[in-house]
């Protein structure tokens, strides 16, 4: 086996490239280490908000979507 060790510069970028790295198929494992002491800007809140979204179901109470969109379009024309 083959190790590649590779240096960015935040968080985010880390998390993005992993992800990426994953669905190649000879990638056989993903190690990413994250600097906790670097500094924590927008964009690593923002995708630790997303990445906890995505273990949710946000939607999965709609049984009609398109009555959903509707509703919703209907919403937006009476402001």
């Amino acid at each position: 086996m083959n190790t590649i060790s590779v240096t960015v510069d935040q968080p985010s970028n880390a998390k993005m490239l992993a992800e990426w790295l994953k669905n190649i198929r000879f990638v056989k494992e993903v190690d990413v280490k994250i600097d906790t002491s670097a500094k924590k800007g927008n964009a690593g809140e923002i995708m630790r908000m997303i990445d906890a979204m995505k273990s949710k179901s946000l939607l999965a109470e709609i049984e009609d979507p398109v009555a959903y969109q509707r509703q919703l379009r209907d919403e937006w024309e009476g402001r």
